[in-house]
């Protein structure tokens, strides 16, 4: 089972929004996928609950409470035990040791960010604290930085600046644009489902090519992360 995290200090960031794309994009592959929700909002219980009244969640994929590091360590016996082939974990803001725990733990390592000033900052400022813990704890992760909410027309000059900030560091040659697909997926369920259900609604006709895109993205970002963890 290989652990892959989202890993944000700042609210907002779109590191669940991520999250829920990337397992969207295994479980439209076949893979089961456990979630670890260490965030006490709990955004992916709500998910989950939303996306099984729209008859949008795939069973191949489980949510698991890890909120408490004896949480957290049970969340992944469980998972492992029952065979699964990815975990994704959702830290929480700001650093902690149970943070740290599943931060040491990951093979594979996503900070989103908005191309913001204030985004850019703590993105750096995470990816930094990353850095710094695994070579403390002479470990080794992959890591990448993923853009969120980028324009589909033209990027602003702010926003191309806060690009050129993080064309330094590993990332995500695909952005997450800002597609309502991406929006609705906390209300509607998973991506892959949801698109299956818009097909098979003729009055949902019109929103089907804009999901078949979105869908596309995501399949790429989850073919780049198991590319990334295979080698």
């Amino acid at each position: 089972m290989k652990l892959i995290t989202c890993c944000s200090f700042k609210g907002g960031a779109g590191k669940t929004t991520a999250l829920m794309g990337l397992c969207s994009a295994f479980a439209a592959q076949g893979k089961t996928v456990a979630l670890f929700e260490a965030d006490e909002n709990r955004p992916l219980t709500a998910w989950m609950q939303n996306a099984v009244e729209s008859d949008a969640w795939d069973e191949r994929c489980a949510v698991f409470v890890a909120d408490e590091l004896s949480l957290l360590e049970e969340a992944y016996l469980r998972a492992e035990a029952n065979g699964f082939d990815y975990a994704l974990a959702d830290t929480h803001g700001g650093s902690s040791e149970l943070n740290n725990t599943i931060i040491a733990s990951s093979e594979f390592l996503l900070v989103p960010t908005m191309l913001t000033p204030l985004d850019i900052d703590e993105a750096l400022a995470t990816y930094r604290y990353i850095v710094e813990l695994l070579v403390a704890e002479n470990l080794h992760a992959h890591t990448a930085v993923l853009q969120q909410r980028v324009p589909i027309g033209r990027a602003t000059t702010s926003q191309r600046a806060a690009a050129d900030v993080l064309s330094v560091l590993p990332q995500f040659s695909m952005p997450m644009y800002e597609r309502d697909a991406f929006a609705a997926m906390k209300k509607r369920g998973m991506l892959h489902l949801t698109l299956a259900n818009m097909k098979a609604n003729p009055t949902m006709r019109l929103m089907v090519r804009n999901y078949e895109t979105a869908l596309g993205e995501i399949e790429a970002l989850g073919a780049f992360v198991a590319a990334m963890l295979e080698a």
